[in-house]
Order: structure tokens, then C-alpha cells, then sequence
């Protein structure tokens, strides 16, 4: 039998290296591949004779790397000593590396804060994160002061309702990118459109609320008095200031105890030992006669605006989070491949210090803004028991609105960036271009013009 060519028998093996190489980039690959009595040992470095990009390596480089044929002992042998020399080699690599990356450190955290893409499309980001972090810590609330929701309702919807519309987003975003295969810019234009659709569709969301009920002594009062205060008609009552016990009377307003409406009888129903109602109240009159007054808030009257809410949250929320992955891949191809992890890791770090943990503070802050009485505890404020709904509903959906008004801008500006940068490439690959034209025009000026 004749002996197979080497070239031959090298082709079998280019797929494995190929697979190896890109599976785990930027480390030293060991990959030994067996078939048809061919053992080949193949090593692959950053930096080494390959050149700086990995996956670029051709069949004669492959001809180059040591090869030991199977089935002796003294081929085994040399094959043992050329995997401990790489191991050797490898850990000798990987100790300079490490020792390189705690000295260049600051550098390499310099150089991607100044490269502006990255650093805009992490503002977005962090304006993104901002709104996300408010919607999940004060959404509940919000549902159940504007449309008197329980707390377990208002959970419910934002479990069902919103997170889905998010993850439909992101995955939505991901299979238009990989569909249309898009460039940096086009991925940046992506986000903005997603970006200006979740505006139109989340700017109604600001007049789309109940407005403030009645509450006498603190939102309503047949005097000129504003802000909580006693009522005259509960004078003689004594009520503590502490009391808080809010009841519905038969006039649709709501008051903070049966004590500050001037009840006198309480009905209770014997089977559970729970309150009926309230009657002989002095400050509920029908008619000229004392009302009455049921446990409980009186609630508001727009339940009809709820679902509409809900639909219109649900389709910003889904349009926002389309832009969840462009610029993510706006930050793994804008970044050198040597800082790729490196800046991931920024940009978490950057998410968390400048999203997470402010932001549900200052929508608190916002929230807080909003009150008109406080339960207070040792004379400080412990919890609010009545919102200004109206103010409650401007501020804390302006401020999300505020948080996706900075992540378009900053979408906005990395596109005229990357519009730019493509720009002076093809006019520097032109003004390259045009000598090597001028010398081909030169040349077909001195032939003749014609051949026999």
C-alpha cells in the first residue's frame, strides 16, 4: 500500500482545529484529534505566528504544527513530551496575562470609559434599569392607590401583565437582529425606533388615572379650611389624632374613623364578629337625618380606565425591551476583542452603582412628595395613608418617562456617532482609492491604443 500525502490526510482535520479555536477564543486550545491513525497535536495563542485574530489560520499553517503517527511506542512517547510542554507553556502564559491585566488595570478601564459608543449605550442602559427598578418596587402600589386594587391583584398583574410583555421584547428584539443581520448602525437604529414607539404609546399612561377621593377633613370640606383638620360636627366625639379606621358613608365620603364621622351605633354581625355598619352619624346627613357608614374606602369611581392602563403599560414595556439586545451587541462589536469581558463586567458594575440602587430611592423620594397625611410614630412620619392621585400619577410616570426620554437621546447620539465614523471610513478608502486609479490612467495613456 502506498503511503497517503500529507495534505490529504491534514484536510481531514482542519474542521476540529476550526471548532476548537472558536469555541474557546483568546486561551491557549489543545486539541488532539484521532482518525485514521493520524494523531495531531495543534496549539493556538493570541499572539503567535497565526496573527492576532483567531479562527484565521490556513492549511499550510496547519502542515507546520508537530504531528506523531499512532501505533508506536516511541510516537506516544514524543507526543507525551509535546502536550507537557504546551501545559508548561500554557500556565507560563497565563501567569503574564494575569500579571499584565493587574498592572494595565486603570488603562484598560480608561480606554473604555473614553470609547463614547460604549459609554452612551451604558447610559442608556442605566436610564433603562433606572425605570425598570421603579416599575417593580413601587408598581404595585401605584395600581392600588389609582384604581383601589388589593395588594395581591396588583401583584398578580404585574406578574402576568408586564414581565411577560418584557421577555416577548427581548426575544422579539433578538430574532429581528438575527433575521436582518444588522449592522452597528442599524442596531442603533433599532433601538431607536423601539425607543420612540415606547414613548407615543407610554405618554397617555399620564392622564390615564382616578383622581383624589373625598376624604373629609383632609381632601374635602364644606368649609374654607384646607388639609386635615377636625370636624365640627365630631367635636364633642374627642377623637385621638392617632385613629385611623377608614370608613364609606351613604354621602360617598370617605372618612378616616367612625369617631371623626360622629357615629354613635355600631351593627355587628354576630356569626364572624364583624362590622356591618355605622349608623346615627352627625357628620352623614341625608335628608336632614344621620347617615350611615360602611368599613372601608369608598375606593374610586374610573375602574373603566383600568384595563386600558394595563394594555398600554404592557405594549411600552414590550417596544422598551426591543432595544435590549442591539445594544448589547452595540457593546460587544464597538469594544476591542481583548476588553470585550472587561467591559461587560463595567457595565454591570455601572447598571448596579448608577440604576439599581438609586433609582428606587429617588422614585421614593417622588412618591413621598405626593402625600397629604402622614401616620405618624414618636412625631415622625412612619407610613402615608392619603395620596394627591393626580400628583402621584404625573410624577412617578414622568419620571419613567424622563428615564426613556435620556435612553433615546443617548440611542440617538450613538447613531450619528457610528453614522460618522462610517462616513470618514469611506471617504479615507476613496482618497486611497483615487492614486492607484490616476497610475491605472496614466498607464492606459502610454499603450497604444490599439493591438494587431
Amino acid at each position: 500500500m502506498g503511503r497517503r500525502k500529507t495534505p490529504a490526510r491534514w484536510s481531514l482535520y482542519i474542521p476540529c482545529w476550526t471548532r476548537t479555536v472558536l469555541s474557546e477564543p483568546k486561551t491557549i486550545v489543545k486539541s488532539v484529534c484521532k482518525k485514521h491513525g493520524l494523531l495531531s497535536v495543534m496549539i493556538w495563542e493570541r499572539k503567535s505566528e497565526f496573527g492576532e485574530n483567531f479562527g484565521m489560520v490556513s492549511a499550510d499553517d496547519l502542515l507546520s504544527l508537530p504531528q506523531v503517527a499512532s501505533g508506536k511506542e516511541s510516537d506516544s512517547k514524543k507526543s507525551k513530551d509535546v502536550l507537557s510542554q504546551l501545559r508548561s507553556r500554557s500556565e507560563h502564559t497565563q501567569n503574564l496575562s494575569l500579571t499584565k491585566f493587574i498592572k494595565h488595570f486603570p488603562l484598560v478601564l480608561l480606554r473604555n470609559l473614553r470609547h463614547p459608543v460604549y459609554l452612551l449605550v451604558v447610559l442608556a442602559q442605566v436610564n433603562l434599569s433606572a425605570m425598570v427598578a421603579g416599575l417593580a418596587t413601587f408598581m404595585a402600589k401605584f395600581l392600588e392607590r389609582q384604581f383601589s386594587l388589593t395588594a395581591s391583584l396588583a401583584n398578580m398583574i404585574i406578574g402576568a401583565v408586564n414581565i411577560p410583555g418584557a421577555m416577548v421584547g427581548i426575544v422579539v428584539g433578538g430574532a429581528i437582529l438575527k433575521r436582518f443581520q444588522m449592522s452597528l448602525r442599524q442596531c442603533s437604529a433599532m433601538c431607536i425606533l423601539g425607543m420612540l414607539l415606547c414613548l407615543l404609546v407610554a405618554f397617555p399612561l399620564l392622564f390615564l388615572g382616578c383622581p383624589t377621593q373625598k376624604v373629609a377633613g383632609v381632601t374635602y370640606s364644606k368649609s374654607s379650611e384646607f388639609g386635615h383638620h377636625t370636624l365640627e360636627c365630631s367635636l364633642q366625639c374627642n377623637c385621638p389624632e392617632k385613629a385611623y379606621n377608614p370608613i364609606c358613608g351613604s354621602n360617598a365620603i370617605e372618612y378616616i374613623s367612625p369617631c371623626s364621622a360622629g357615629c354613635t351605633v355600631v351593627n355587628i354581625n354576630t356569626d364572624n364578629n364583624s362590622v356591618l355598619n355605622y349608623t346615627n352619624c352627625n357628620c352623614i346627613s341625608e335628608n336632614g337625618l344621620a347617615g350611615f357608614a360602611k368599613p372601608g374606602t369608598c375606593g374610586t369611581s374610573c375602574s373603566h380606565l383600568f384595563l386600558p392602563f394595563v394594555v398600554l403599560s404592557c405594549l411600552a414595556g414590550i417596544l422598551a425591551s426591543t432595544s435590549h439586545t442591539p445594544s448589547f451587541m452595540l457593546i460587544l462589536r464597538s469594544i476591542q476583542p481583548e476588553d470585550k469581558s472587561f467591559a461587560v463586567g463595567i457595565q454591570f458594575m455601572l447598571l448596579r452603582v448608577l440604576a439599581w440602587m438609586p433609582g428606587p430611592v429617588l422614585y421614593g423620594s417622588a412618591i413621598d412628595t405626593t402625600c397629604i397625611l402622614w401616620e405618624k410614630k414618636c412625631d415622625r412620619k412612619a407610613a402615608c395613608r392619603y395620596y394627591d392621585n393626580n400628583l402621584f400619577r404625573q410624577r412617578y410616570i414622568g419620571l419613567q418617562f424622563f428615564f426613556e426620554v435620556g435612553a433615546f437621546l443617548c440611542f440617538v447620539t450613538v447613531y450619528v456617532i457610528l453614522r460618522r465614523q462610517e462616513r470618514e471610513a469611506s471617504n479615507a478608502a476613496d482618497t486611497k482609492a483615487e492614486p492607484e486609479k490616476e497610475k491605472l490612467a496614466g498607464n492606459d495613456i502610454k499603450s497604444p491604443e490599439s493591438k494587431v
